[in-house]
């Protein structure tokens, strides 16, 4: 491994050498204040500075002395190369084939020139080769953005002014370059700039981790196998998780996460993004290969593919029924469950069992959010309970660990109810589904074995949340107090369910109106209102009180 303070020109003009954007890598993203920033910087230089630290560029050299691949320094490579080109085609540049240009711009493994940097993405690369072919108007994207910027500013300057800048780029610009002939220190190294406040995404470490090591492999079919796999993961993971519970910089490194943390390896309880890398990194370690590691891995996405859910959706091909809404009801409770029921399902064979096991994991999770459990507190019981279920020998004892955590880690009945009266419910927005979730598990509870299909059921207002605010709802203000129903026309005593049927259909002009809807609704959380004679707040207090004393009797051992 070598460290070593550069100037670009030293960082570029080896003569031979080219560099690769390997394929695990995003694409060049510099957006306009990247590029304005960088052009500052030049302009600083002479004026207010002798010269200007870049950063860190991370290579690793794939043949001895002439191909190196950029672990970390892509944006930066590709910019500055781009701002040479800019130069170069300047009208006043003069000598255009000045030995700075050329130095950045070309190499010579042979003894004509050819690119000295290749792009991953097959667009921006061949953007990129046409600017350096000379043929801006068939350049596009990002990287003919960034040149149309630098040739705006560079055809300002006189032929003084652009040998000064092409100075500033070659010799004053600073880099400390690392390179390194092992895969894994290189991203090691990659990974500590994380440590450092760099943004670096570990998920992007690991995916180079796998191809580097896929790459050392003799056998082609097991190099192609691996990176095919691990490029396959990546496409499940991000075209089926979604929704609130995975927002798209969460849906490979979180599954990844739990993943590790449910493997065989020592790990922590939880795994904070600036540690998953190392993590990563010990557990294929412990494999013999990368083709076994691999395989373990993909078999742990498909099944938190079928523990998952965007919201209340869940696959659980080989999971019963039963089994399926309790893992509902415990993913509508935290977005970190799924390492919850990961661990019960690595360490339970057994039908029975699994269906017992994520009924009292959903006790835990629902419990700790109807109660106002802060979703920190909540993850940290989810992490500290699977860590416990992962070090218990017998699958029998498992009951006794999910209980005891419902007992110590959740909030008491009164509490829960205390927060359930005084709170308003989710209605709108993507958190919808946890409202529907609750009304649903008093109406299973009363229903018995029969089951309710989710996306056929409707989340009603009892009266109207615009009462106050259309004049056809006069007739229920007679019995509300404007001030007081907006405290309470979100909470769980004026909220029922109906099937969509029904609820297209309500006349809502009155509550003895609505009643006959109810009345005759196949839905027993709607058929009870009906028996009120009206419709007040002191109704909607009662209520809310009685259906949360309902959700305790439901979610309690």
């Amino acid at each position: 491994m070598e460290a070593r303070f550069r100037q670009i020109r030293s960082l570029f003009g080896k003569r031979g050498v080219q560099f690769e954007v390997p394929p695990y890598q995003r694409g060049y993203e510099w957006e306009r204040k990247h590029i304005e920033d960088l052009w500052l910087d030049l302009q600083r230089i002479d004026d207010q500075v002798d010269q200007h630290f870049l950063g860190s560029i991370i290579l690793l050299e794939k043949e001895s002395g002439s191909l190196f691949e950029i672990v970390d320094g892509q944006q930066r490579m590709v910019t500055i190369s781009i701002i040479m080109m800019a130069i170069r085609d300047a009208p006043n540049v003069g000598d255009s084939e000045d030995m700075r240009i050329d130095d950045i711009l070309n190499s010579y493994p042979a003894n004509e020139p050819v690119r000295r940097l290749h792009l991953s993405d097959e667009t921006a690369d061949e953007s990129f080769e046409h600017l350096w072919n000379g043929d801006v108007d068939e350049a596009e994207g990002r990287i003919r953005e960034a040149y149309e910027f630098y040739s705006d500013r560079v055809s300002e300057l006189s032929e003084n002014e652009l040998h000064r800048l092409m100075d500033n780029v070659v010799k004053y610009l600073r880099v400390v370059e690392t390179v390194s002939r092992d895969a894994s220190l290189a991203y090691t190294v990659f990974q500590s700039q994380n440590d450092r406040g760099k943004e670096v995404s570990p998920q992007i470490l690991a995916k180079a981790r796998i191809h580097g090591a896929a790459e050392d492999l003799d056998n082609e079919a097991d190099r192609q196998q691996v990176i095919g796999r691990w490029d396959h993961i990546y496409r499940l993971l991000e075209d089926n998780l979604g929704g609130p519970r995975f927002q798209s910089d969460l849906r490979v490194r979180r599954p990844m996460t739990q993943i590790l943390i449910n493997s065989d390896s020592p790990t922590p309880t939880q795994i904070d993004k600036g540690a998953l890398y190392r993590n990563f990194e010990e557990v294929l370690n412990s494999y013999d290969s990368v083709v076994e590691f691999v395989e373990w891995f993909q078999d742990q996405v498909d099944i938190y593919l079928e523990i998952s859910s965007n919201s209340y959706d869940i696959s659980g091909r080989d999971i019963p029924d039963d089994a399926i809404r309790h893992l509902q009801y415990l993913n509508s409770a935290s977005t970190h469950s799924e390492v919850l029921s990961l661990a019960i399902y690595n360490s339970v064979d057994e039908d029975i069992l699994l269906k017992e096991y994520f009924r009292l994991a959903s006790i835990l999770g629902v419990r700790m959010e109807m109660g106002g459990t802060s979703s920190a507190n909540t993850r940290d019981a989810i992490y500290n309970t699977a860590r416990e279920i992962r070090e218990t020998d017998d699958p029998n004892d498992i009951r006794g660990v999910l209980r005891a955590a419902i007992d110590s880690r959740t909030p008491t009945d009164a509490e829960i109810i205390e927060h359930l009266k005084a709170n308003q419910l989710n209605i709108r927005g993507s958190w919808r589904f946890r409202t529907l979730l609750k009304l649903v598990s008093i109406e299973e509870e009363r229903r018995g074995p029969l089951r309710m299909e989710l996306g056929n059921l409707d989340i009603e207002h009892i009266a109207p949340r615009n009462t106050f605010g259309n004049s056809k709802y006069a007739r229920w203000r007679r019995n509300l107090s404007d001030e007081e129903f907006d405290e309470r026309k979100d909470k769980l005593g004026n909220l029922t369910l109906l099937l969509p049927n029904d609820h297209s259909s309500l006349d809502e002009t009155s509550f003895d109106d609505k009643k006959n809807t109810y009345r005759n609704s196949d839905v027993k959380i709607a058929e009870e209102v009906a028996d009120y004679d009206e419709w007040t707040d002191d109704q909607i207090e009662e209520r809310t009180e009685r259906l949360a004393q309902e959700l305790i009797e439901r979610w309690s051992i």
